[in-house]
């Protein structure tokens, strides 16, 4: 990393880099990661597509684009790590930002919860809720690019048999009611956020990398890869397979690698010993968390 600490390094950076993109508006999860991870002293691009966080960051309209990569109920979001394939970006930070999902309204009827006809959130949130919506037959769950872009729907058409999953700080935003807290399946729940930047460079002390590799179509391929990363004593934190185009029942592999001792220098040696091993090796990152 150079000189200096993790937070002046940090500090550096964002003299030079402000405009970030995430999906979603004010009060969406991603903001929240975002301010998260860079503070507040930021130009937002929002947008309503994860492909268009990818294009700015490419195009250099945007220094960091702010993905959501999975969620611990609801898994991995595919379509970002595809894109992570497609464009030519690298991550340089991550962070777990804690998710409570609450439902909101402009007000409540006399019945209750059990008088909505609508609830309306991002596909994954609405996913997330199931056992919440299973349980709520009478109110139809309707998807929307983003949650806090269905609180403001929700405020904007002040229908109180309408209502959004969203952040408590999205309810705050937009001057909605919480009535039911956490309506998530479980309470402990978390997605898990990567920065992404045209420049492969870490914003932190790095100890994760992520490699995409595309290995040989034979029997023990990938089962000779995982030996090589336990011979390092580094921890395999996650495992992605994705179907190649072209190639029907071929996939290729996203691998998270953890290291705590000596990372910088394990993690290096640990990539040159899987190039050697893989059809395709690419590094789509080394960098740390906050």
């Amino acid at each position: 990393m150079g000189p200096g600490g993790p937070v002046e390094v940090l500090l550096g950076y964002l003299i030079m880099k402000k405009r970030v993109a995430y999906q979603g508006i004010k009060g969406s999860f991603s903001s929240m990661a975002a301010s998260a991870m860079l503070g507040a002293d930021f130009e937002a691009l929002t947008t309503s597509r994860f492909r268009d966080i990818f294009e700015h960051v490419t195009s250099a309209r945007a220094d960091i684009g702010i993905i959501p990569i999975e969620n611990a109920l609801a898994g991995s979001v595919h379509e970002n790590y595809d894109l992570l394939a497609e464009f030519n970006c690298s991550i340089i930070a991550e962070y777990y930002c804690p998710v409570q999902l609450h439902l909101m309204a402009t007000g409540l009827l006399a019945g209750g919860v059990n008088e909505l006809r609508q609830i309306i959130s991002h596909p994954k949130a609405l996913e997330q809720c199931s056992q919440f919506l299973e349980a709520h037959p009478l109110a139809t769950p309707v998807q929307f690019s983003d949650t806090a872009g269905a609180a403001l729907h929700v405020k904007q058409i002040e229908d109180p048999r309408i209502a959004a999953v969203a952040s408590e700080e999205a309810a705050n935003t937009y001057g909605l009611q919480i009535v039911a807290h956490a309506i998530q399946n479980h309470a402990i729940n978390s997605t898990r956020f990567v920065a992404i930047s045209a420049r492969p460079e870490s914003l932190n002390t790095p100890s994760k990398c992520s490699l995409l590799l595309t290995l040989p179509h034979a029997p023990g391929s990938l089962a000779r890869i995982l030996s090589e990363i336990a011979a390092f004593d580094t921890n395999v934190t996650k495992i992605e397979s994705r179907p190649i185009l072209g190639k029907p029942f071929e996939y290729k592999f996203y691998i998270d690698i953890e290291s705590f001792k000596q990372p910088a220098e394990t993690l290096v040696k640990v990539i040159e010993k899987i190039k050697s091993q893989t059809a395709g090796c690419r590094v789509l990152g080394i960098y740390g968390n906050y």
